[in-house]
């Protein structure tokens, strides 16, 4: 698979073995999302998942911002005039965003934002799209919408209060409060705060245990972690039974038994 090194946005692409590295790299903005991101994200997000040979994608940011947001400076993010917008025209653009912001939630592999500065409103909500969140030491979190007279309208609230809980996601959300890397982390959306120069090795080193491993048993685990949330108990473990069954079908599940009994690291295939 082809990739280019930079994308419309400015987003640069790395491939570090398995593991994808997505950097956001526009200083004027600190990073803020615009309709090219938002694009880049798309069409990267689809082509990595058609990629067998990507198995975690690592996102992050350059200089003292994560991603600062939408980009309210852009006349395409509709904010030049919002009386002027027909609501129609709104909710097609936010459709948009939602489905490419689903595509990183639904990716089919482990996802870990590299939260190295500011990621506020979009940027938040772009964070809590990945599977894992650690925080450098500097990183500043919140929604600051109810403050401009909106809300969170990036697919935030949705995700905040199925991983924070409901209180602390609405304290963020109706509070607008720019929050410390360990207050954000004390209201669970993230599990652990690193120091700046730390922040991508600490990244990578999860990233490093989880790619180890069988690469159907991590998607398939993660189908069923994301996919719980949504079912009833006894159907949630009709779907993991169902899971089991096929897993149990596969080369990496027989080389895993095998290399269990041989004492020895198992070598996955992926099939």
């Amino acid at each position: 698979m082809e990739y280019k090194s930079e994308y419309p946005g400015v987003i640069h692409f790395e491939k570090r073995g398995h593991v994808a590295l997505l950097t956001f790299d526009n200083p004027k903005t600190l990073n803020a999302l615009n309709p090219d991101t938002f694009a880049s994200i798309n069409l990267l997000f689809g082509k990595m998942e058609e990629d067998p040979d990507i198995l975690g994608v690592i996102l992050t940011g350059a200089g003292r911002s994560f991603v600062a947001g939408a980009d309210l400076t852009d006349s395409r993010m509709s904010v030049t005039d919002p009386s002027k917008i027909p609501p129609l025209s709104r909710r097609e653009q936010l459709r948009y965003i939602h489905e490419t912001l689903n595509k990183v939630a639904e990716f089919p592999y482990p996802t870990i934002a590299a939260v190295n500065g500011f990621a506020l409103g979009g940027g938040a909500e772009l964070a809590l799209c990945c599977d894992f969140r650690i925080l450098s030491s500097k990183a500043k979190v919140g929604f600051p919408e109810t403050h401009l007279g909106a809300i969170p309208g990036y697919t935030g609230p949705s995700r905040a209060i199925r991983i924070l809980g409901i209180e602390a996601a609405k304290e963020m959300i109706y509070t607008s409060k720019r929050y410390t890397a360990q207050e954000a982390k004390e209201l669970g959306f993230a599990r652990r705060v690193v120091e700046p120069e730390e922040l991508l090795p600490a990244a990578e080193e999860l990233m490093g245990q989880i790619i180890k491993q069988a690469p159907h048993g991590v998607r398939y685990a993660k189908l069923l972690c994301n996919r719980s949330l949504e079912m009833t108990l006894e159907n949630s473990l009709e779907f993991e039974r169902l899971i089991m069954g096929t897993l149990g079908t596969t080369e990496d599940f027989a080389e895993g038994m095998r290399a269990f009994r041989e004492k020895r690291e198992p070598v996955f295939k992926g099939r």
